[in-house]
């Protein structure tokens, strides 16, 4: 389809994404030493304020993986679903025009706090905010076009995917990249709590497996069980060209060998699926 939209473009790594993916580590170790971050964690009532923080943090490498090597300096970007706002502030600091959108931060009581420490770090953001919003509350008047709009593991999340695109699409500059990292669940695997669908009616699985959707409160229900095939039929609602890079999931299963702090957080039943998967070889 030709148009002046793209969902996804071809990748070219540049001098800025190898700046940023070498420049990041620093950037987390000065945020989770930085006396801001230490004093939102102390005054924090969540139990496991300073465990979720380290999840945040950890998930921002996925999320620079994804976009920097679209980047250049002085683009207008926008981050849907930026949670507490590291990864938005990390490319604010690199010369670059971001903007996060977080509609779920007023539901849970430690994002605010961490998302005013990042913005106050120093230097501190002192003109910038994350807008509470949805991407379907996005429209170009009020907020502008953007050269790249991304998300990492949040189009599962939103209830109104139509909505979402067609207010995505309205701040897209032309010839601008969406990129969008989530599940495709054609694929009978669910990777919030690591266990198998029911081919075509996942959400009969909750009676699998009940205690293991308990886990996250809330996730579950708010699952659209987002495909391929359904993304393909938005982007051709909105004049957008669409592909797809394969191979996500084996990228998350080999993350198992990797990432100790993904690996706890998927649990057994992940573990027993993925140590089935990479042995055999389907993977």
């Amino acid at each position: 389809m030709t148009s002046t939209h793209s969902w996804k473009a071809e990748v070219v790594v540049s001098n800025l994404a190898n700046e940023l993916i070498r420049d990041l580590d620093t950037y987390i170790a000065r945020l989770k030493s930085s006396l801001e971050v230490t004093a939102a964690i102390e005054s924090c009532d969540h139990p496991d304020a300073a465990t979720l923080l380290s999840t945040y943090l950890n998930e921002v490498h996925v999320g620079l993986q994804l976009v920097s090597p679209f980047l250049e300096k002085g683009m207008r970007v926008l981050e849907v679903g930026c949670g507490i706002g590291a990864l938005t502030r990390f490319l604010i600091e690199h010369d670059i025009d971001a903007q996060g959108i977080e509609p779920g931060a007023a539901g849970f009581g430690f994002m605010p706090a961490f998302s005013k420490a990042i913005l106050e770090l120093q230097p501190p953001l002192t003109d910038r905010q994350w807008l509470p919003i949805g991407a379907e509350k996005l429209n170009l008047d009020t907020h502008g076009h953007f050269d790249v709009i991304y998300s990492t593991n949040v189009m599962e999340h939103i209830t109104d995917l139509e909505g979402a695109f067609e207010g995505m699409t309205s701040v897209l500059a032309p010839n601008g990249v969406m990129l969008h990292l989530c599940p495709n669940y054609f694929v009978p695997y669910e990777p919030h709590f690591g266990i198998p669908l029911l081919p075509g009616r996942p959400k009969a699985t909750e009676k699998l497996f009940p205690q293991t959707v308990k886990r996250l409160p809330g996730v579950w229900e708010e699952l659209n069980f987002i495909t391929a095939q359904h993304v393909k039929k938005l982007a051709s609602k909105n004049k957008l060209s669409v592909s797809f890079e394969p191979g996500g999931l084996s990228q998350a299963l080999r993350r198992f060998d990797k990432d100790e702090s993904f690996r706890q957080r998927q649990g057994w039943i992940a573990g027993a699926a993925q140590r089935t998967i990479m042995y055999s070889g389907l993977v």
